[in-house]
């Protein structure tokens, strides 16, 4: 049960809520405001990035029926139960990845990498404040901890001082921000490759994989499906990054010479 903020007549409005489309409408402003940098055609973009905001929805969701689709598989009236399981962030990525990829291969006026790194900022951006709502609400808490950083989470049925993993997350994001801010502007140039996702995925995957261990579900669950995905994804982002860097290596040569 998530924590209730206020109420609007009859209707909760809980913080966890709250936060998450503070986030989301932060992402998107700054979102609309990136294509420029990159050449994006402005109305080609916001089409596909609002398809690919549903395509994010979706694939949130679906992390959730996939990995627990036994469950699903025996009582389908379930699937529409939206107060069970939750939603997965490694599933919203992939969501809107996918979508963005396929409506881009649909459409030679946009380039798709490049739409990737009009996102890539904002989308982490959106984890530094929206893991703020996960924090309040007291999901994704972490294991047992002894450290003097520890807290106690009112809704926890234990009631034992755990990791705030949620703040872990966040201000991992910040740091994992501020380098792909560093990287854009001394790399960035209209036309050239870009290294900004590829690092971006990669940093991600790293931080998702090593925060995780500290993760009450993690700890006791091992490898989800989120894990795996980002397990098999890390060598094609590995090699996407170093043949971005090769090209804009090449690039900055070019010009010098």
């Amino acid at each position: 049960m998530y924590p209730i903020l206020f109420n609007i007549g009859p209707v909760p409005v809980q913080t966890y809520y709250v936060v998450w489309f503070i986030a989301l409408s932060l992402a998107m402003s700054w979102t609309a405001r990136r294509f420029a940098l990159y050449g994006v055609d402005e109305d080609e973009g916001r089409r596909v990035t609002s398809w690919a905001f549903l395509g994010m929805l979706f694939g949130a969701r679906a992390f959730e029926y996939i990995w627990n689709f036994s469950v699903y598989w025996k009582a389908p009236s379930l699937l529409l139960d939206l107060n069970r399981g939750g939603l997965s962030e490694v599933g919203a990525f992939c969501g809107a990845f996918l979508t963005a990829f396929f409506l881009c291969r649909r459409n030679p006026k946009i380039s798709f990498t490049r739409l990737c790194d009009v996102v890539a900022l904002p989308a982490i951006l959106t984890l530094v404040v929206g893991r703020w709502g996960c924090f309040f609400a007291g999901c994704c808490v972490g294991i047992r901890s002894r450290a003097r950083f520890a807290l106690h989470f009112p809704y926890d049925p234990a009631g034992i001082a755990r990791h705030p993993t949620q703040l872990y997350y966040s201000f991992a994001a910040a740091v994992i921000l501020a380098a792909l801010l560093w990287l854009e502007r001394a790399t960035v140039r209209r036309g050239s490759p870009s290294m900004v996702t590829p690092a971006g995925l990669l940093l991600y995957s790293a931080m998702r994989l090593s925060i995780d261990f500290l993760r009450a579900e993690s700890a006791s669950g091992g490898l989800s499906l989120s894990h795996m995905v980002l397990l098999a994804m890390m060598l094609p982002e590995a090699i996407w990054l170093w043949r971005s860097f090769r090209s804009y290596a090449g690039g900055v040569q070019s010009c010098e010479e």
